[in-house]
């Protein structure tokens, strides 16, 4: 396994129970290291979630966001040719019927995914703050609430089943009295649960390593070849032969796939997050600001703030609009200072694929190694049922879920 993630960590673990001879392969000194994609994320499990990030209206609201520094959207202009391509499939995946298509795949991942992580938390949930209270969604305008109820219209006219509870401003500051915001209405998805991402990573892989799986930290994969009978991964620490390596390294796997001739379009989406001290009266339930595009994940005693979509490449300086844009918003809705305390400023990576599905497939003309990657935004979401499908893939059996709507060949 490549990649100390969450989706690296639930392949391993899930292999390891299978009874496969695991090495776990981490570029940094541990599993989900703070410059990572999960290290501080918004850390929700959201099955509700079911509309992929392509979608018909992202792309026209998108350009009107793209180059103002602050939205949650934003294109850093730079001459890429791999941008540029990945703006083309985006483009071309934004239709109707494409997203019609892939709604019902992102679903069957969401509900297999939560029941895997019900699983997981009844044994070890308490290790990483595992609660399952649903999310509250809220809405200061009738735009935002007539789009969120074309979302939930979707997943009904596909028969998927989401519940979901519409309420009034009344009603949702009953459950979140410091709302302090004018609300058009909310929507309550019980389904919907949270937890710590850092915790979650490093409690699975001591689970995968109970289990019998090595984790070997400082171990940055380099490349991949075929030698022989096996695939050669080049590390830093040295040579590793293997019958089978699965890819799980986030947005860092096309620099891997590369070697292998084959071109993933990802892109790596920074994401920010903000962890400010959680207001007494603060709810154990993640609050979403629907205009603002803003989530608030209640951790403990810290409240994480958190969004943003931007694409600028690998350029990982903090710009400070952004922050801002968070701080401000969290501000408007409940009362927290903008200027008070921090307890943690983050950003990291997130491997986004043009059509918002992930890649869970053999490489195409090079079946020993497996892709386990592009899962956007939902990567702790969906680690628990990605962990399973590649465990089974690599072990020869039919996997549980239909793969084809998420193979590398879908971008020839």
């Amino acid at each position: 396994m490549v990649g100390g993630g969450p989706i690296g960590v639930c392949c391993a673990l899930e292999s390891a129970q299978a009874g496969a001879r695991v090495t776990l392969l981490e570029r940094e000194p541990e599993v989900c290291p703070p410059v990572s994609g999960a290290y501080a994320n918004c850390g929700l499990l959201a099955p509700s979630d079911a509309t992929p990030l392509a979608a018909p209206g992202v792309l026209g609201q998108g350009l009107k966001w793209m180059l103002d520094s602050s939205s949650p959207f934003f294109i850093a202009p730079r001459p890429s040719p791999a941008l540029m391509r990945w703006l083309l499939l985006f483009r071309a995946a934004c239709s109707r019927e494409r997203t019609r298509a892939a709604a019902p795949v992102l679903r069957a991942l969401h509900v297999a995914s939560a029941r895997l992580h019900d699983d997981l938390a009844a044994v070890d949930g308490e290790r990483w703050g595992f609660h399952h209270t649903g999310e509250l969604r809220v809405f200061a305008t009738t735009a935002a609430l007539e789009a969120a109820r074309e979302d939930v219209e979707l997943g009904a006219s596909l028969g998927f089943g989401i519940r979901v509870e519409e309420m009034g401003g009344e009603h949702a500051r009953r459950l979140f009295p410091s709302l302090r915001c004018d609300l058009a209405g909310a929507l309550f998805f019980p389904e919907d649960g949270h937890l710590d991402p850092r915790r979650f990573v490093r409690s699975v892989a001591r689970l995968a390593t109970e289990a019998g799986a090595e984790v070997r930290a400082r171990a940055e994969a380099l490349s991949l070849g075929l030698h022989g009978g096996a695939v050669r991964v080049q590390t830093t620490q040295g040579t590793f032969d293997a019958d089978q390596v699965v890819l799980a390294a986030g947005a860092w796997t096309p620099f891997l796939t590369n070697s292998l001739g084959l071109r993933l379009p990802i892109e790596p989406a920074k994401g920010y997050s903000v962890d400010v001290d959680r207001p007494t009266d603060f709810p154990e339930t993640p609050l979403y600001l629907g205009d603002a595009q803003v989530v608030l994940t209640p951790l403990d005693d810290a409240l994480r703030l958190g969004s943003t979509l931007e694409l600028s490449g690998w350029d990982m300086r903090v710009r400070p609009r952004r922050v801002a844009r968070l701080r401000e918003a969290a501000g408007r809705a409940i009362g927290i200072p903008a200027d008070g305390p921090v307890r943690q400023l983050w950003r990291g990576p997130r491997p986004l694929t043009p059509d918002g599905l992930p890649v869970i497939a053999r490489v195409p003309g090079r079946e020993r190694v497996i892709l386990a990657t592009g899962h956007c935004m939902l990567g702790l979401s969906l680690a628990p049922i990605t962990g399973r499908l590649v465990a089974e893939l690599a072990g020869g059996k039919q996997p549980s879920i239909d793969l084809s709507p998420l193979s590398a060949r879908r971008w020839r």
